[in-house]
C-alpha cells in the first residue's frame, strides 16, 4: 500500500501558526506540555516530531482537533453521504471520492510519530469530532515511558500482531479479532514487543466539554 507521507515540516509550520494565534512563546507552550522548548522549536522547523502524548497535549493546549495540526489543508468532512442527489456516480465511484464518502488504499494520509507508531487517516479529510486510523507499531519496541491522557472515546480492534496495552495499570496482549474500548482520559500505553509489526484499525471520537464522561 503506498500512501502519502506528511512531512514534520508541515505539521510544524501548522504548530507555530496555531502558537502564535494562541499568543504562546515557544517556551511556554513547551512548559505546558512538559517537553524542552528545543523539542518544540525543532518539530516547527522540521527537523523533530511529537510523541504521541505530546501531540496530544499540543492539541488540547492549542484548543484545537488532531486533524488540525496533521492535515491543515482541507476543511473537515460533514455529513457528505447527505450532501448530494442520491445519485449511485460513475461506475468506477469517482463522485464518491470526489465528495470524501470513498478513499482509495493509495490515498491515506500517514505520519510517523516520534518513537511511536504510524498513523494512517481512514477518511478523505480530517472528520470534525473523530479519529478513524490505521495504526502500525513496529516489532520490538519497549513500553512508552509517558503515557497518554486526553479527552475522547477509543475503539480499536487488532488485525494482524500481537500488541501490548496498559489501560489504568493493568495489562494484557491483544491479538488478531481482539477489540478494545475505553475513555482516553484514563492512562494508556500500546507497544509492540513481538518480531512482527501490529497492524490495528482505531476509532477516537473527540468529546466535547459538555459531554459525560464514562464511568471506567
Amino acid at each position: 500500500m503506498t500512501e502519502l507521507e506528511t512531512p514534520w515540516n508541515t505539521v510544524g509550520e501548522r504548530v507555530r501558526e496555531l502558537r502564535a494565534g494562541a499568543g504562546l512563546t515557544v517556551r511556554e507552550l513547551a512548559r505546558r506540555i512538559g517537553v524542552s522548548a528545543s523539542h518544540v522549536s525543532q518539530v516547527e522547523r522540521g527537523i523533530g516530531s511529537f510523541s504521541v502524548p505530546a501531540l496530544y497535549a499540543v492539541a488540547a493546549e492549542l484548543g484545537v482537533q488532531m486533524h488540525e495540526i496533521l492535515d491543515p489543508q482541507g476543511p473537515p468532512v460533514r455529513a457528505a453521504a447527505t450532501s448530494d442527489s442520491g445519485g449511485s456516480g460513475s461506475g468506477e465511484g469517482g463522485d464518491l471520492e470526489a465528495s470524501g464518502i470513498v478513499q482509495r488504499a493509495d490515498q491515506h494520509p500517514s505520519i510517523k510519530l516520534s518513537s511511536g507508531p504510524r498513523w494512517s487517516r481512514l477518511t478523505a479529510r480530517g472528520e470534525a469530532d473523530a479519529e478513524f486510523l490505521e495504526v502500525v507499531y513496529a516489532p520490538g519496541t519497549e513500553a512508552p515511558a509517558e503515557h497518554i491522557v486526553h479527552q475522547g472515546r477509543e475503539y480499536g480492534v487488532i488485525i494482524a500482531g500481537r500488541l501490548s496495552v496498559e489501560v489504568r495499570g493493568e495489562a494484557t496482549t491483544l491479538v488478531p479479532g481482539d477489540s478494545i474500548v475505553f475513555d482516553s482520559a484514563l492512562p494508556h500505553r500500546f507497544w509492540n514487543e513481538g518480531d512482527v509489526e501490529v497492524r490495528a484499525i482505531w476509532f477516537v471520537r473527540d468529546r466535547n466539554a459538555n459531554d459525560p464522561v464514562p464511568h471506567a
